[in-house]
C-alpha cells in the first residue's frame, strides 16, 4: 500500500528546495509535464470521480489571443501513468472548451461555438450523455435560458446536479456573472445570479463548486486584492444562504493569469491553469495540496455586513438598520409619506417615493378600524448616497403621487409611476431630468424589471390591468388581470410574473418571455398585498385576513399559512430570514424561513410599508 501522505511530504520538499520557500509555485507543481502540460496551451481539466479519467482543453495557439481555437482532449491513467491524449469523439473541428464531467460519470459539460440550427453562433453549454450501454451519445446543446446570445462559461455542478456557469449575459452585476441552475423535478431551472456575495461591479468567470455546495473557488478579474488583473483565483464558503466576502488565494496568484479550477471529490487537491507570469510562454495545468488552503481560508471567512432599509410612512423618514445586531444605524428623512424604496444592485444609491398618502402618526399599536389617513400631494423623490447617507431631493415637475421606484445598476436611471396620470417616468438619476414617459394604464403603482431591466412591469390598480414597458422596442402591452392588480414580484428563476391581485383575493402568474398568463388562484388569504420569494417558495402577505400565505414558488401549491395578530404589509427575505412589517404595530418581525418561528421583532420609525435588504459585500455602507 503507497504512502500518500509521505509521497505528498517529499513533493513538498523537493518543491521548495527547486523554487524556494517564499516562490508562490512553493505550493502548485505543474501537473504532468511534456504528457498533458506541453508547449501547447493546457486548461480546464476535470476529472472522473475514481481519478482514471481526464478531460482538458488544449490549444496550439498563443494563450489570450483573439479568435484562439481548442479542442476537447482525454486521457486514462494506466498502472500509474496517463496515456497520451486524444481528441474527444464530439470535438476537433469546432472551438471546444471547458469540460466538466458530473460525478456520477455520466454527463460531460463542455463550451462551444459550434452552429446549433438557425441559432446565432457564440459561446454555449452543451453536453453529452451516456446511454444505458455506457456509450456516449451525440452532443446537445442546452436550451435558453440557461444558453443566452452572449457568452457562457465554464459548467460545473455540484453532487446534486444543480449547474453552476459563468455567462456576460446582460443583467448581471459586471462585466461576468456567476449563475446558477436548480435541479427541479429532473431538469435543470432557469438561471439565477448567485448574487453580488460573490459578483461584483468587474468580472467573475471560471469556477469550481465542491460536492457540498458549500463551497465556490473561481476566477475574477480586476478586483482591488488582484495580483493580476487578468484574473486571479479567489474562494468563498457558503454559511446557512450567505456566500462569505471572497478571498484572495494569495498562494496561488501570480502576475499572469489563473484561472478554471478543478477540486478533487474528496477535496484533497486542487487543480488549476495558470501562465505563470505575465512574460510566461505556456499555459498549463498545476496542481495544489488542499488541505493548508482550505483550513487557512475557512478560518478567515467573514460574512459580509447585512443591513435592512425600511420606509417609514408616518414619520417620513428611511430606517437603515444593521442586522448583525438589529439596531439603527441612521433615520433619514426623505419626503412627505413615503412608501416604497430600491437599491441600485451596486448598493450605492437608494430611491425613495415620497407618495404624500400616510396613516394619522400612532405611538401606541392601532386596530385596522382607527386607521386615519392624511393627504398631502407630493412630487419629490429622494436619493440616497449609501456611503454617507446624505440625501438629495428631486422635484418632478408637473405630476403628483410618486408611489412605485425602480432604478438600474449604477442609479444612473430611476423609474416612477405618477399614479393619478397613468404614466411611468425615466429620470435621470444624476440631475433629476425627465428622460422619457411611457403611457400605462390608470392607478400605476408599483413597478419591477427584469433582470437587464429591457422590460419594466407595472401594476395599474385602478384600472385593473398590468403594463409591459419593453425598453428596446419601446412598446407598451396592456394585459387584464383580476381587481386590484397591486404587489408584483418575478420569481428567482425570472420566468414568471405574480401578480397580486387584492380586491379579487386572487393571485395571477404570467410567463414573462411571452407574456401569456399561466395560471389564476386563490390567494388564501384576504387583500393580499405584496410577496417575497423565499427558496422555492413565495410567501404572501394578506391584509385584512392579517395572515402569510406561503405556496411553492413552482408548482403554485399552496404549503402553509401563518397567522397574525395585526395586518402584514411589507416582505422581504434573504431566504434564511423573512423580514415582515406589521405597520399597525409600528414593528419589524423576523421569521426563520424554515421552522416558520418568531425570531425577532423590532421598532424603528412609525407605519412601516416598503423594505430592502443589503447584503453589503464591499463596505459601502457608511454607518
Amino acid at each position: 500500500m503507497r504512502n500518500f501522505q509521505f509521497e505528498k511530504a517529499i513533493i513538498l520538499f523537493v518543491s521548495m528546495l527547486l523554487v524556494g520557500c517564499n516562490d508562490k509555485k512553493a505550493f502548485s507543481y505543474i501537473f504532468e509535464v511534456d504528457n498533458i502540460s506541453t508547449v501547447s496551451v493546457e486548461y480546464a481539466c476535470s476529472f472522473s470521480s475514481s481519478g482514471r479519467v481526464l478531460y482538458f482543453a488544449r490549444s496550439s495557439q498563443k494563450w489570450g489571443m483573439e479568435g484562439m481555437k481548442s479542442s476537447v482532449y482525454y486521457a486514462i491513467r494506466e498502472n500509474g501513468k496517463w496515456s497520451t491524449p486524444e481528441i474527444a469523439f464530439f470535438s476537433g473541428q469546432y472551438d471546444d472548451s471547458d469540460p466538466h464531467l458530473t460525478q456520477d460519470g455520466n454527463t460531460l459539460y463542455f463550451i462551444s461555438k459550434r452552429p446549433s440550427g438557425d441559432i446565432p453562433v457564440s459561446a454555449d453549454i452543451w453536453m453529452v450523455k451516456k446511454d444505458a450501454g455506457g456509450q456516449w451519445g451525440e452532443p446537445i446543446r442546452l436550451p435558453y435560458p440557461i444558453n443566452s446570445e452572449e457568452t457562457e462559461y465554464s459548467p460545473s455542478t455540484d453532487g446534486d446536479g444543480n449547474l453552476y456557469f459563468a455567462s456576460d449575459r446582460p443583467g448581471g452585476y459586471g462585466q461576468g456573472d456567476i449563475y446558477v441552475c436548480q435541479i427541479k423535478n429532473a431538469k435543470l431551472s432557469s438561471p439565477k445570479n448567485i448574487g453580488n456575495s460573490i459578483n461584483s461591479s468587474t468580472g467573475e468567470w471560471n469556477l469550481e463548486i465542491n460536492h457540498d455546495g458549500n463551497l465556490l473557488i473561481f476566477e475574477a478579474s480586476q478586483r482591488k486584492q488582484n495580483v493580476s488583473s487578468y484574473g486571479d483565483l479567489y474562494i468563498s464558503f457558503k454559511h446557512g444562504n450567505i456566500w462569505t466576502i471572497p478571498q484572495n488565494i494569495e498562494e496561488l496568484n501570480t502576475s499572469g493569469s489563473d484561472l478554471y479550477p478543478y477540486l478533487t471529490q474528496d477535496e484533497s487537491r486542487l487543480y488549476y491553469t495558470s501562465s505563470d507570469s505575465l512574460k510566461g510562454q505556456n499555459t498549463n495545468i498545476y496542481f495544489a495540496e488542499f488541505d493548508q488552503l482550505y483550513n487557512k481560508y475557512k478560518h478567515r471567512a467573514k460574512i459580509p455586513l447585512q443591513y435592512l432599509l425600511v420606509v417609514n410612512r408616518s414619520s417620513h423618514d428611511l430606517a437603515l438598520i444593521n442586522l448583525s445586531n438589529q439596531k439603527l444605524v441612521n433615520s433619514i428623512p426623505v419626503g412627505i409619506g413615503p412608501h416604497e424604496v430600491c437599491i441600485s444592485k451596486d448598493n450605492k444609491y437608494a430611491y425613495v417615493a415620497n407618495y404624500g398618502s400616510y396613516p394619522n402618526p400612532h405611538e401606541e399599536p392601532i386596530t385596522n378600524q382607527q386607521l386615519k389617513w392624511i393627504e398631502e400631494l407630493q412630487n419629490t423623490i429622494t436619493k440616497v448616497d449609501l456611503s454617507n447617507l446624505e440625501t438629495e431631493t428631486f422635484t418632478i415637475h408637473g405630476s403628483f403621487s410618486h408611489h412605485g421606484i425602480l432604478t438600474n445598476y449604477d442609479g444612473s436611471i430611476f423609474w416612477t409611476t405618477a399614479e393619478n396620470e397613468g404614466v411611468v417616468k425615466e429620470i435621470n438619476g444624476t440631475n433629476g431630468v425627465i428622460l422619457k414617459e411611457y403611457t400605462t394604464m390608470p392607478g400605476s403603482h408599483i413597478l419591477r424589471s427584469s433582470q437587464d431591466f429591457s422590460k419594466i412591469f407595472v401594476s395599474n390598480i385602478e384600472s385593473n390591468t398590468i403594463s409591459v414597458i419593453d425598453r428596446e422596442i419601446q412598446i407598451v402591452t396592456n394585459i387584464k388581470t383580476p381587481k386590484g392588480p397591486e404587489g408584483m414580484e418575478i420569481s428567482p428563476d425570472g420566468k414568471f410574473l405574480w401578480v397580486l391581485c387584492n380586491n379579487a383575493n386572487k393571485i395571477m402568474i404570467l410567463n414573462t418571455h411571452n407574456l401569456t398568463q399561466v395560471k389564476t388562484f386563490d390567494s388564501d388569504g384576504k387583500f393580499p398585498i405584496k410577496l417575497a420569494f423565499v427558496g422555492d417558495e413565495a410567501w404572501v402577505a394578506n391584509v385584512f385576513s392579517q395572515s402569510i400565505s406561503i405556496f411553492n414558488a413552482y408548482t403554485f401549491n399552496l404549503k402553509e399559512r401563518i397567522e397574525l395578530e395585526s395586518s402584514p404589509l411589507g416582505i422581504i427575505s434573504d431566504n434564511e430570514r423573512v423580514f415582515i412589517t406589521l405597520p399597525r404595530k409600528n414593528i419589524v418581525r423576523v421569521y426563520d424561513s424554515k421552522s416558520r418561528k418568531k425570531l425577532s421583532e423590532y421598532s424603528h420609525g412609525m407605519e412601516q410599508d416598503g423594505l430592502f435588504h443589503i447584503n453589503d459585500i464591499e463596505g459601502i455602507i457608511g454607518e
